[in-house]
């Protein structure tokens, strides 16, 4: 890193160079880098009014739009430190990361929660404990920062340059496998991201991007800055839908773009994109969650016209990799590039050594564009160690050129039988196949083997070529027969957060639920019993047994007149058995099951044959009991009379769903 550099964010770096220059568009709104400029200093001015100073903590709660970037860069250039909110959080949810963070201050733009409550910055603050005069409506509808301030005068940075170190912002976690830690970030390091970044795409970038990510992503945010430094177009695309962004990138030619791989999936699928994106489209970055090498490679055929940058950090430092625009396709798809410049990228033994070359361990980095730590967080629970490595949880090798693979999370690894197997050597073999789109493979716990493998796909033709034993047959031959699925789910589409990444939790959840419905699914062919009880020969034992059958049918989703026939056709029933018909029959045993279709109470004793029959009734307990029953037979297991009464379940009822909710395990 060149140390001469100014690291303030609101130096020359802005272009003010270029006044006229659209800075910023999207939505059907638009700014000039005047525009921004006069937009950062008067509204700095403002907050500085409202009590913001050096240290102040000012949450920034909005869509990607002008606005959210003119009040982040004038947060910071007040002395406040920004923190950055998900647009799509909840009053609530929001509320405890801003108590968590200490933030007095808000500033709330469009998002989720204002869409469908307009009070939803008064509700936030309250919640929060931020007072009513520390917060300001964003909202563009209501204040325009790009064209409010145009008499705005030259005000000084509250930060000056030996304060570059000091947190500048607090970026969120996604919080996917845990609670959200606060990553606090320095101006010195977003300019490093940003000068680095710039520096290997000099001679390849164009003069727009689309930052098809959100702007509390620390991607967004790099992106959206380092492109601001270069003096070209920032577009803002309302939402990551493909129809919207092939309107954009057709309405400015928007030259570059950066996204996740999800992102590009999609928008290669859409009407026009040969037409409308292809020829525009010829510089663009991936990351947040790589792509696969096979994912890479369509990638590259079907933007005929783009080169394709993977880069790897994390909102913790981003970026540590990136692959340059020099580089051969191969290495571009299969790798996530050599560390940038400034940085240093070694494997960690787990011992406190480092790995040689080709050898698989976690990914340690150390350099100038660490964060500044977690905020809140004890010494112990942060993952830079003690000679500055950044544990990153990351597992990857370094080949003989020092570009880096990487091999899946620490947190992934599946323990199956005592054997550590790696979800992305699967996910790569089934990536591989012709007709997969995408593929995750994780692990479910097992009874026998602690975990068992599991793997979810979409595929390119929707399903219709889906044969789970034809991929498991093809997967023998790429990987050992331990590292097979034991399932293969078909999705339409995986779930996606925010930011446009693999919702990990999400399909995870999913998918222990296909397993355990498969499981019920497997247990109800054979009938699920949920009572298996002794009647004694008396009157009195009939009610607990008829009550069960009533508050049974109940919570199953009969109604409460076809719940009151069932209890009455098994009242009659024992009665018949017990008192009337048979006295000398004995105790009767009631066993109660659920079946694929029907509700079935079967009752067995000692005594004489039970005869009845649809068309020759032998009482008039016969004439009640056949009105209510579906179905009413006798099986002979053990060569002794087991009589069988099945009501059919309503229309509405879901048995499988029953079952999932009664052992709680939706």
């Amino acid at each position: 890193m060149n140390k001469n550099v100014n690291n303030s964010l609101f130096s020359s770096r802005l272009c003010s160079d270029y006044p006229g220059r659209l800075a910023i568009v999207g939505n059907g709104n638009s700014c000039t880098y005047e525009d921004m400029r006069k937009g950062i200093m008067g509204l700095s001015g403002k907050l500085r009014e409202m009590g913001v100073g050096k240290g102040s903590r000012v949450a920034l709660w909005s869509y990607n739009s002008a606005n959210w970037l003119i009040a982040f860069f004038a947060v910071v250039r007040a002395g406040g430190t920004a923190v950055l909110v998900n647009y799509s959080m909840n009053s609530a949810d929001a509320a405890e990361l801003l108590m968590m963070t200490e933030t007095g201050f808000l500033l709330c733009g469009d998002n989720s929660e204002t869409k469908k409550n307009p009070d939803a910055m008064r509700e936030l603050a309250s919640r929060a404990g931020i007072p009513e005069g520390h917060c300001m409506d964003i909202r563009p509808d209501v204040l325009d920062l790009g064209h409010s301030f145009r008499e705005a005068v030259e005000t000084p940075d509250m930060r000056n340059e030996s304060e570059a170190d000091e947190t500048a912002m607090i970026i969120f976690t996604s919080g996917t496998t845990s609670r959200p830690k606060a990553v606090q970030i320095s101006q010195r390091a977003l300019t490093f991201d940003a000068d680095a970044f710039n520096g290997n795409i000099a001679e390849y970038a164009g003069r727009s991007v689309c930052v098809a990510v959100p702007l509390f992503h620390i991607l967004g945010l790099l992106m959206s800055y380092a492109y601001l430094c270069r003096g070209a177009t920032v577009c803002l695309p309302l939402s990551y839908k493909p129809d919207i962004l092939l309107r954009e990138i057709d309405a400015y030619r928007i030259s570059d773009m950066a996204a996740v791989g999800a992102v590009y999936l999609g928008l290669a699928e859409a009407e026009g994109f040969e037409e409308n994106v292809v020829p525009n489209l010829h510089l663009c970055m991936i990351a947040g969650g790589m792509s696969t090498p096979v994912q890479m490679m369509r990638l590259e055929l079907q933007y005929a016209n783009a080169t394709f940058i993977n880069m790897y950090g994390q909102s913790e430092a981003a970026p540590l990799t990136m692959v340059r625009p020099t580089d051969l396709v191969e290495q571009r798809a299969q790798t996530v590039g050599q560390a940038i410049e400034g940085i240093d990228i070694r494997i960690s033994d787990g011992k406190g050594g480092f790995l040689p070359q080709g050898e698989i361990g976690e990914v340690v980095a150390r350099g100038e564009n660490l964060m500044n730590g977690y905020d809140k967080l004890p010494k112990e629970k942060q993952p830079i160690d003690e000679e500055g490595w950044l544990h990153t949880g990351d597992l990857g090798y370094l080949d003989e050129n020092g570009y880096l693979h990487l091999s899946g999370r620490i947190k992934d690894v599946i323990i199956r039988g005592g054997e550590n197997i790696s979800p992305s050597e699967i996910e790569n073999a089934l990536n591989r196949m012709d007709n997969i789109r995408e593929a995750k493979v994780m692990g479910a716990p097992h009874p026998i083997y602690g975990e068992s493998v599991e793997a979810c796909i979409t595929m390119t033709d929707g399903g219709a070529g889906f044969d789970q034993e034809k991929i498991k047959n093809a997967l023998r031959t790429a990987v050992a027969r331990f590292k097979v699925p034991s399932h293969i789910f078909l999705y339409d589409s995986f779930p996606l957060n925010v930011n446009g990444k693999l919702d990990q939790r999400a399909l995870h959840a999913d998918m222990l639920t296909r397993l355990k419905r498969l499981a019920v699914d497997e247990e109800l062919a054979g009938g699920v019993t949920v009572f298996d009880l002794v009647v004694k020969n008396s009157g009195y034992a009939i009610v607990p047994v008829t009550s069960l059958v009533s508050e049974l049918a109940a919570s199953i989703g009969f109604s409460r007149r076809r719940a009151m026939a069932i209890r009455l056709a098994v009242e009659e029933m024992l009665t018949e058995r017990i008192m009337d018909a048979y006295s000398a029959a004995g105790n009767i045993r009631v066993r109660i099951t659920l079946m694929p279709e029907w509700l079935r109470v079967s009752f067995s004793d000692n005594g004489t044959e039970y005869f009845i029959d649809k068309r020759l009734d032998t009482s008039m307990s016969a004439k009640m009991i056949l009105k209510a029953v579906s179905d009413f037979h006798t099986d002979y297991p053990d060569g002794k009379p087991v009589y069988c009464m099945d009501f059919l379940y309503e229309q509405d009822i879901n048995i499988q769903e029953f079952l999932m909710k009664s052992k709680g395990e939706e």
